[in-house]
């Protein structure tokens, strides 16, 4: 909703270390400055220098836009020698957030005239109508009480070391374009306490960072208001806290100043690079809602969820974006008003990882999915739902996706021109794959087995892969006649499946439960099933 340098404004409060590299209140202020202006903000505010101590008054970040601008406003900054060739920053009073971003009215959809017939000739296609544009804005409190940073080191390598014994924040985030309706936000750290290293680099800045909390939580208590129609509207109450939390990362950043919302493409080209990790102990959450729906019908819900612990890390640079995340014991359940039964599962673990191409390049670039579901069980009130005689295994299910490739990145993807939309021009998939690797694709689940690996090879038609892709099954044909006994699927419609099967598997050696399967891709489209032309 906000462009990443409008929603930086609690990073610039905790993080406005980075560029504090000298050991005088002054060269601490001005440096400050320059950093704020590298990120696209304006920076003032009124100074007294009295020496040793330096305050700065209403010191304000503001970051103006075309179709959105935000601002950050510091009361009191207070610079102070410590006496030991160290600067100790302190923030006084309360950080106001404002963010503003224009945003379309929501356009109503014509109904059809019942009048006119189905076989009526349609209008000629007319021109889009710009939609309407209004402002929307974002408020927001931040409160530092008892803050501390003190700086050391070099200009060339300094130390920022930092405490937040509690830092607590509520915003008012708006609803809908039109509607003047906010949702307030609130939440709080505590515990907050780090460091930051920044070396001065030949072609920019080298950071690392080690910070820690002994709790994050957030809370939405709001009450939403019917429309002008009088639907809708209800009340929400989500929380939702994490404890024991830490991160680490370091980060490049290139000399010169960028707009990480429009110029993030290049940022990247001039050596922009970000790696960071994020771990926490346990999350434990709740939501309770309550409302009506478009007919006036009572629409209510509440549930509760939680994970044990979770292991995050964020990687950017111009040679790609990867994502790796693993969470352990996870759990959620819930009751709605629209379902006669609530919904209850656990998951002994997820992990998923990514790696997507950035940059434009006529040479193919790695990519990677992977995604891993272990030990996932529901309660028995939903396999009841389908299974009350409980003719299914109800063991705990299993599901492994693990895909690579190369692939030609015909437009950067942070480049904002393609996500404009142009009339009558349809738009260019930004990736042309040349290689597929099914390293694994693998499902446990009720008494039934599937487990698939292969590769493939693209030419300039993604259509017309060439390679092979190799499948095992158990308990298949025992699934099939479950679900016959169950009166799921009439027989005559399984044996048609049966047939079907019979096209694309076959039995193994032995071992007539167990399927196996070669599925060949020829130049030309061709494919071939065990060696039997299909298409």
């Amino acid at each position: 909703m906000f462009r990443f340098t409008a929603t930086s404004a609690l990073a610039l409060i905790l993080g406005a270390a980075p560029v504090l590299a000298d050991v005088t209140p002054a060269q601490v202020w001005e440096n400050l400055q320059e950093y704020g202006t590298e990120y696209g903000y304006q920076v003032t505010g009124t100074v007294e220098d009295a020496g040793n101590t330096l305050t700065v008054t209403d010191a304000v970040f503001s970051m103006p836009g075309e179709r959105d601008s935000s601002t950050v406003t510091l009361p009191k900054m207070t610079f102070q020698e410590t006496g030991d060739a160290r600067v100790r920053v302190t923030i006084e009073g309360d950080v106001a957030v404002d963010s503003r971003f224009m945003a379309p009215v929501p356009q109503e959809t014509p109904e059809a005239d019942p009048e006119e017939g189905a076989d009526a000739p349609a209008d000629p296609p007319a021109a889009e109508a710009a939609p309407e544009m209004v402002e929307m804005t974002m408020t927001g409190t931040i409160r530092l009480p008892g803050n501390e940073m003190v700086v050391s080191g070099t200009p060339e390598d300094m130390l920022y070391e930092f405490t937040y014994p509690t830092l607590e924040f509520d915003f008012a985030l708006p609803t809908e374009p039109g509607r003047d309706v906010t949702i307030p936000v609130t939440g709080s750290l505590t515990d907050l306490a780090g460091s930051q290293r920044n070396v001065a680099a030949a072609e920019g800045m080298d950071t690392t960072f080690d910070m820690k909390a002994a709790e994050a939580a957030m809370q939405i208590e709001a009450r939403m208001p019917a429309d002008d129609a009088g639907v809708g509207g209800g009340t929400v109450n989500f929380q939702v806290a994490l404890t024991n939390l830490a991160s680490q990362g370091t980060g490049k950043t290139p000399s010169g100043s960028f707009d990480m919302g429009t110029q993030m493409t290049q940022a990247l080209a001039a050596g922009l690079e970000l790696d960071t990790t994020l771990i926490y102990d346990t999350l434990q959450g709740s939501f309770d809602i309550a409302g009506k729906d478009e007919d006036g019908q009572d629409q209510s819900g509440k549930g509760s969820f939680s994970t044990g612990a979770t292991d995050i890390a964020f990687q950017m640079s111009g040679q790609g974006l990867g994502y790796k995340a693993a969470t352990a014991d996870a759990k959620a359940e819930m009751t709605l008003g629209t379902l006669p039964f609530p919904i209850s599962y656990a998951v002994e673990g997820i992990a998923a990882e990514m790696l997507i191409p950035v940059s434009q390049g006529d040479a193919a670039q790695p990519f990677k999915f992977v995604y891993a579901l272990e030990g996932l069980t529901f309660a028995d009130a939903i396999w009841n739902l389908f299974d009350p005689t409980s003719q299914l295994p109800r063991d705990p299910a299993s599901l492994t996706v693990d895909l690579s490739g190369d692939a030609v990145v015909s437009q950067d993807l942070f480049d904002p021109a393609p996500a404009e939309p142009q009339a009558d021009t349809m738009p260019e998939a930004p990736f042309m794959p040349r290689t597929l690797t099914v390293n694994r694709v693998a499902l446990d689940a009720v008494g039934a087995t599937a487990d698939i690996t292969g590769s493939l090879e693209f030419g300039d038609n993604p259509n017309e892969p060439v390679g092979k892709l190799n499948g095992s099954f158990e308990g298949v044909n025992g699934l099939m006649d479950k679900l016959v006994a169950m009166g799921f699927v009439p027989q005559e419609q399984m044996m048609g499946m049966r047939m079907m099967l019979a096209m694309f598997a076959k039995p193994a050696e032995g071992n007539p439960d167990q399927l196996t399967s070669e599925i060949e891709f020829r130049e030309g489209g061709q494919i071939f099933a065990n060696g039997q032309q299909v298409k």
